[in-house]
């Protein structure tokens, strides 16, 4: 026996992506919202403390300076040239460019200030830094 579409001597033209595509993008979103979470965790930076505090908006890019100086960029290790270049790159595709800075409490603030050197020479202006609430006592 033959189906319907046979009878007719029709086969089937198109096949339906809507689904496909609407898992795809479901999955994305899933991916964009838990890479943030993920990426954080996996850095053991020892943030410092302060009592005024406000929360960064997520659609940034991280820099992070960990306690032996190393840098990475958005969970990628890269050296103060290379973030000095990269970061170029995407201020001048983006002028609106948000960095947000998570530097180690145990890095000196030479070090800090080197990185945020670096950021403004890559023509980024708008810097946040990234510090934890003060645990009340």
């Amino acid at each position: 026996m033959a189906s319907g579409a046979e009878e007719n001597g029709e086969g089937i033209t198109g096949i339906n992506v809507t689904p496909l595509v609407d898992i795809t993008l479901v999955l994305l979103i899933i991916f964009m919202a838990t890479a943030h979470i993920i990426v954080h965790r996996s850095m053991s930076l020892s943030l410092p403390k302060v009592a005024n505090s406000q929360t960064v908006p997520t659609q940034s890019i991280q820099i992070g300076l960990e306690a032996d100086k190393s840098i990475n960029l958005n969970g990628q290790r890269v050296g103060l040239q290379e973030l000095s270049i990269n970061l170029g790159q995407m201020a001048h595709l983006d002028p609106g460019l948000k960095v947000t800075l998570s530097a180690d409490e145990r890095v000196s603030w030479g070090d800090v200030a080197s990185v945020i050197d670096a950021i403004r020479g890559a023509g980024v202006t708008k810097i946040a830094t990234e510090v934890e609430p003060k645990t009340k006592q």
